[in-house]
C-alpha cells in the first residue's frame, strides 16, 4: 500500500515486518528518502558517471584546492575522504537518518506527482553479511580506513582495499548531522546497489526494506510536516534553508487556491 499520510507512514514504519528485526532490541533503523523510485541505493560518485578509477584524482585536487576552505593539509586519506564528502565532493558514502521524518521530508519535498520511497536499514545484519561485524564501527575506526583510496603510495591501487558495503557511525561535526541524526553506508570497490546486494543464500531483504509514498499524497504530507516542524531550515540550518522553506510556508502549495 502506498503512503498518502503522516499518520499512515509511521504505521508503515512501526510494523514488526518493516522494524527489520530491531523491534525488540534498543537499536533502531535507519532510513533514506528518495523523491521517485528510480534510484538504486548507490552513492554520488557511481550515480555522476564518474570513472571510479579517478576518485583519487578527484581527493588529489580536493587537498589541493580546498586548502582556503578548510585546513586539508595533514590529513589522514580517510579523513580526506570524509571532509570531500562534507564539501559536496562525490563520494562513495551514501548518508541515512535515524530519523523516519527526516527521509520522509527528503522524499516529497519536490512535490512531484511520481510515487517516492523511503529505504529501511538494519545495519547491523547489513555488516554480519557484507563484513561479518556484528556491531557498527565509527569512522575512526580502522575498519574505515579500508575504505578510503591511497593518495600518496605510486604503485597503490586506485580502488579501495574494501570490497562490499559497511555501515558506518560518523563524527557528527556538522550541525544537520545532529538535527537529522545521520549515518552513514560506505561502498568499497564493488559498485553494486545495496538493494541488489545478495550473498548466499541471502539477499538485501534480510536487512532493507522500503515503504512507497503515494505521488498524489506529496503535497499532503509536506504540509503535514512543516506543520509539525519538519522543514528545510530545522533539517538543515542555514539562511538558503530558511529562505527555501519560507519560500514554501508562503506559496499555494502551502496555502492553497
Amino acid at each position: 500500500m502506498a503512503i498518502a499520510s503522516i499518520g499512515e507512514f509511521l504505521a508503515a514504519v512501526s510494523d514488526p515486518k518493516n522494524k527489520l528485526g530491531l523491534h525488540s532490541t534498543p537499536a533502531t533503523p535507519w532510513y533514506l528518502g528518495q523523491p521517485d523510485l528510480k534510484g538504486d541505493l548507490v552513492p554520488a560518485l557511481h550515480k555522476t558517471g564518474i570513472k571510479p578509477e579517478l576518485e583519487r584524482e578527484i581527493l588529489r585536487d580536493y587537498r589541493q584546492m580546498s586548502a582556503e576552505f578548510a585546513p586539508t593539509s595533514g590529513l589522514a586519506d580517510w579523513q580526506l575522504l570524509v571532509s570531500a564528502h562534507l564539501a559536496g565532493v562525490p563520494s562513495r558514502i551514501l548518508e541515512w537518518s535515524g530519523n523516519p521524518l527526516a527521509a520522509l521530508f527528503l522524499a516529497v519535498e519536490t512535490m512531484s506527482p511520481d510515487a517516492g520511497r523511503v529505504w529501511i536499514l538494519n545495519p547491523w545484519v547489513m555488516n554480519e553479511n557484507t563484513g561479518s561485524l556484528s556491531y557498527v564501527p565509527p569512522v575512526e575506526s580502522d575498519y574505515f580506513k579500508k575504505y578510503a583510496v591511497k593518495l600518496d603510495v605510486p604503485d597503490a591501487p586506485t580502488a579501495p582495499e574494501a570490497a562490499q558495503p559497511m555501515a558506518f557511525r560518523p563524527t557528527r561535526n556538522v550541525r544537520n548531522y545532529n538535527t537529522q541524526n545521520i549515518y552513514w553506508t560506505v561502498h568499497g570497490k564493488e559498485a553494486t546497489p545495496l538493494d541488489k546486494l545478495s550473498f548466499f543464500m541471502k539477499r538485501a531483504s534480510v536487512f532493507l526494506t522500503s515503504v512507497q509514498i503515494e505521488g498524489s499524497g506529496k503535497k499532503a504530507i509536506m504540509k503535514e510536516l512543516h506543520d509539525i516542524g519538519v522543514t528545510r531550515a530545522n533539517l538543515y540550518p542555514s539562511a538558503a534553508s530558511l529562505g527555501r522553506t519560507l519560500a514554501y510556508r508562503y506559496s499555494k502549495n502551502y496555502l492553497g487556491g
